[in-house]
């Protein structure tokens, strides 16, 4: 039987022996079509050859391209039964070109991969911004995918605040000027942003300590965008530090660091990750600092800085996704963003930073340290020394204390009891895994 002939976005293998050959192929289309289909057990001519396939054979495809090709890209297998053989069928996308294979750049040109020249890999470069088109793509979802709950929480948000005209709420109608659905049909945009059953990833973890050693607290949640944002902000919220502020007629609660500030850089990540592969969104809490890992790569030769300083406009990785939000105003399309939240942090005295790094950018808040306000005549020289370890380890254990300040854990713990009936720490969760608070409270007259 014959299937086809090869063309410049289809390869033919004849068996998965020839995986270093298929990679490259994957790798010239890529850079070439953005797209395309590698069939493994079919030879040159399209005849079908067929081969042995296990469980082993797709983990090993799999693994190779994980391996050889950078930078990551969406990719399938199926295993196809033809004439009583069966194939392998590796379809594949990706549009954040150029993509390599153990270093090199090829090319597709007619059915051969050809070395890019550096003229070439120049003029693919520009061709190719910092925009991704994958999702104004189609998927195989309709309007009755979309969590109906959050649309219409976004059409009230965009609509009091001026930023979507709409008179009436009417899905269709508004998915429609957001350019999110066609014939019926919702792209990759509408999915991640308001997708029932959308897979979107947010691991939210607080630590004991300024490094990742001991974990306090793990969650994995997924879903759309939309609602992942509220989620994310509200679990740092939770976890740091608040202080109460008496204006004219009531008291304020404010968090130690500005909650816009969070958000919009929250926000920020989720507006500029690379969704080629489900992406996944880090946030972690430690006693000195906040961090947020957003896994695509920020523009290269631009800091935060310069968005700060020199009023660049947005570089617009998901334009659609990056529209919705700022219509509901979690993000500024104009590269104020940067701006605001560094304004906010200024004012509260907060100090942040930044890290680029391969396949992601990393964004720190760091943390007022938490001082105990008392009076030093109020605690014993034990207890200040004590209080002073738990302030720069929230995890620290009985027993690393009592190595620390070289007393037994009986002293310890009588001198740990004494600081909780004092209302100066609290132990919050289990004594292997919880970790110490300490208070909140201005007794200083």
């Amino acid at each position: 039987m014959i299937i086809g002939k090869e063309t410049e976005q289809i390869e033919f293998k004849t068996s998965t022996g020839e995986k270093r050959e298929a990679m490259e192929a994957i790798s010239a289309i890529l850079n070439k079509h953005k797209k395309g289909t590698v069939y493994f057990g079919v030879d040159d001519y399209g005849f079908v050859k067929g081969q042995q396939i296990s469980d082993n054979t797709i983990k090993d495809i799999s693994r190779i391209i994980n391996e050889t090709i950078e930078p990551k890209f969406s990719f399938t297998i199926d295993v196809l039964t033809l004439d009583d053989k069966d194939i392998l069928k590796l379809s594949f996308s990706g549009h954040n070109r150029p993509y390599s294979v153990n270093g090199k750049y090829l090319i597709r040109n007619g059915t051969e991969n050809q070395k890019m020249t550096n003229e070439d890999l120049k003029r693919l470069v520009k061709e190719d911004d910092y925009s991704s088109k994958r999702e104004e793509e189609p998927t195989n979802y309709t309007i009755e995918d979309i969590d109906d709950a959050t649309l219409y929480d976004f059409y009230k948000s965009s609509t009091a605040c001026g930023r979507l005209e709409a008179k009436y709420y009417n899905k269709e109608k508004i998915l429609s000027m957001l350019n999110l659905v066609k014939d019926g049909i919702i792209n990759n945009g509408c999915y991640a942003l308001f997708g029932a059953k959308a897979k979107i990833a947010v691991k939210l973890i607080t630590y004991a300590t300024t490094n990742k050693v001991k974990i306090l607290d793990l969650k994995l949640i997924s879903g759309n965008i939309y609602n992942l944002i509220d989620e994310a902000l509200n679990y740092v919220l939770s976890r740091i530090s608040w202080k109460s502020e008496i204006t004219e007629r009531k008291r304020v609660e404010k968090p130690e660091i500005p909650k816009e500030a969070i958000r919009e850089i929250i926000a920020n990540a989720f507006a500029h990750a690379t969704y080629e592969t489900l992406p996944e969104i880090e946030i972690g809490i430690h006693p000195d600092k906040i961090e947020i890992y957003n896994p695509g790569t920020f523009p290269e030769n631009l800091t935060p800085y310069d968005f700060i300083e020199q009023n660049i406009p947005s570089y617009k990785r998901n334009k659609l996704i990056l529209d919705v939000l700022f219509r509901s105003k979690d993000v500024e399309k104009s590269g104020t963003g940067f701006q605001r939240m560094n304004e906010l942090c200024e004012e509260s005295q907060i100090k942040w930073s930044f890290r680029k790094e391969a396949y992601g950018f990393l964004f720190e808040f760091m943390r007022q340290s938490v001082q105990t306000k008392v009076k030093i005549s109020n605690l014993s020289k034990l207890e200040t020394k004590i209080l002073e370890l738990i302030d720069k380890n929230f995890g620290i254990s009985r027993t690393e204390i009592a190595s620390k300040i070289n007393k037994s854990e009986k002293t310890v713990q009588r001198t740990l009891n004494s600081l909780s009936k004092k209302g100066m720490i609290l132990r919050v969760g289990s004594t292997k895994n919880g970790y110490w608070e300490l208070s909140k409270t201005d007794t200083n007259d």
